[in-house]
Formats: C-alpha cells, sequence, structure tokens
C-alpha cells in the first residue's frame, strides 16, 4: 500500500504543480514532500483553541520518542556567544519539564516557554502525543502574543528493526511548526542569513551551514542555477538557529566557489522584494 499525489514531476519545461521540474530541480514542494514520507513524522495543528501534536511512525515495532513542544519569539532575541551556549541550554532545562536528553538543549535562541516529555510511539501508526490549550500555553510565555511568536515542535525516536543499523546515533528526528494566525498576520523583522562552514565533501558535493541571527526566517528556501538538489530546504528557521546543508550535484564535479556564487536564498519576510543574496565566509578546504 501506498500514497500516490499529482505531481511529482515535469516532462517539458512549463508552469505546474509538480514537485521536481524538467531539469530534475528539486521545488519547495518535494523538499516538503520527502520529509512526510520519513519513517518517524511529528505534526502539529492547531484547532477549537487546542494544540495536537502526533507522531506518525512506520517502524515495523513500537518505540519511544522524547518530544520537545516549545513557543519561540519571531523577532528580537538575544543570540548567546559560543561561549555562553552551555549556560543557555542550561537555562532552558531548568525550565523544562521532562527527561534531560538531547532535545533539552536550545535549537535557536532564548525560548519564551517549553515542555519535554517523553512518549510511547506505536508500529505502524499515529498517536497523538501533546494536547493543550494554546491560551494557557500562551500565558506562560512572557511578552508572547499570536502575531509575535509561534509554537515549534521537535522531536527524536529511537530508531527500531532495520532502521536501527543505519539510523545516526540509533536516532530519527523530526519537527514541526504551528502558527496561531495567517501569516499576513505575523509581526517579522527582516532575518539576517549567512553561510559559513563551506567544505567539498567529495567532487560533487558541497556542505555548507546556514545560520540566521535573532530573527526568524521563515520559508527560507536557498536555490540554485546548477543542476542538482539539497539534502534539505524550505525550512523554518528559528532565532539564533543553523542548520547544515549539503548540495549535490547532476551535472558533474562542482567547487564551493560555484555552489556558494550560484545561490540565492528567499525568505516570508521578502517575498515581495528582491531576492536576498547572502554574504559567505571563504571556502574552507576539504
Amino acid at each position: 500500500m501506498g500514497i500516490l499525489y499529482w505531481q511529482m514531476n515535469d516532462v517539458w519545461p512549463g508552469a505546474s504543480w509538480s514537485g521536481i521540474d524538467s531539469s530534475w530541480r528539486w521545488k519547495p514542494m518535494q523538499y516538503v514532500v520527502k520529509r512526510q514520507f520519513d519513517d518517524f513524522v511529528v505534526q502539529s495543528y492547531e484547532t477549537n483553541g487546542r494544540l495536537e501534536v502526533f507522531v506518525v511512525s512506520d517502524m515495523p515495532l513500537p518505540t519511544t520518542a522524547l518530544i520537545k513542544v516549545s513557543i519561540y519569539q519571531l523577532s528580537g532575541s538575544v543570540c548567546p556567544s559560543s561561549s555562553n551556549n552551555a549556560s543557555s541550554s542550561n537555562n532552558a532545562s531548568s525550565s523544562t519539564a521532562g527527561t534531560n536528553d538531547s532535545l533539552d538543549a536550545d535549537i535557536g535562541g532564548p525560548l519564551a516557554w517549553s515542555a519535554t516529555k517523553r512518549v510511547q510511539v506505536p508500529a505502524h501508526n499515529a498517536a497523538v502525543v501533546f494536547n493543550s490549550s494554546v491560551t494557557d500555553m500562551f500565558s506562560l510565555a512572557p511578552g508572547c502574543s499570536y502575531s509575535t511568536c509561534y509554537v515549534h515542535v521537535d522531536a527524536e525516536a529511537d530508531a527500531v528493526g532495520p532502521l536501527a543499523a543505519y539510523a545516526p546515533g540509533g536516532k530519527i528526528r523530526s519537527s514541526a511548526d504551528s502558527f496561531m494566525m495567517e501569516f499576513k498576520g505575523l509581526k517579522l523583522t527582516k532575518p539576517t542569513i549567512q553561510l559559513s562552514d563551506i567544505q567539498q565533501t567529495s567532487n560533487t558535493t558541497v556542505r555548507f551551514t546556514v545560520s540566521v541571527g535573532g530573527n526568524a526566517a521563515l520559508l527560507t528556501y536557498w536555490d540554485s542555477d546548477l543542476l542538482g538538489h539539497f539534502t534539505d530546504n524550505f525550512k523554518n528557521l528559528a532565532p539564533c538557529s543553523s542548520i547544515d546543508v549539503e548540495f549535490k550535484s547532476d551535472q558533474g564535479p562542482v567547487t564551493p566557489a560555484e555552489v556558494i556564487t550560484s545561490l540565492t536564498i528567499q525568505d516570508l519576510f521578502d517575498t515581495q522584494a528582491d531576492l536576498y543574496t547572502p554574504s559567505a565566509a571563504a571556502p574552507t578546504k576539504p
């Protein structure tokens, strides 16, 4: 059994709802579909004033997962320096309910509120693992309103069955975001987006890190006119967070300089403005 959707790819150039164009370049939709077809997925949505979080597992055996539900400010966060990261993580853990596990570290800037719990994950099934009043949650996040903050959910499941042999560290991670109002009503501030740690990992693969400052970058999409695709894309980046990305070339050998100079980055704030070309550190040797 499975699910088919229309449509995966184009066979000729043209405007369409495909996830992959006729040159095999991935559109934003394809990255979302890829994440939704992972073996373990967390989802969150608001209905009737309550936030529900549920997990979906394709693993053949029951397992457990650590779920962290957080509220983040959309802008104005003060990013801790690298020397203060440890103390920031400790402060977040002290206000977090649950066990001290890997998700207790901040994924971005200072949290407005968070709660962590370990949950049971059924085999080949879905389950609701968190259900709370949105009003009650936001009352615990000082300075937050529906237009200035959003909910981020991070999940880390213990890999079981065949996946346990190749899942990094024996874990499978997934994340989801929920906004309490339409995007047009959010109070966004232009984010600062930077590239760093640019490395060539093979003659057809270049790795780099995308980082944002104290303002969240929503629906962030990095694109290249080179033939190929990225390992991840079209992400909501929390304040003070970063993500490691690889570009995999479909046109043969490629250098870090070629990839970086071909990149454009766009986020929700800039959808009505010119594409933002990021500043990048000099490529490092492999």
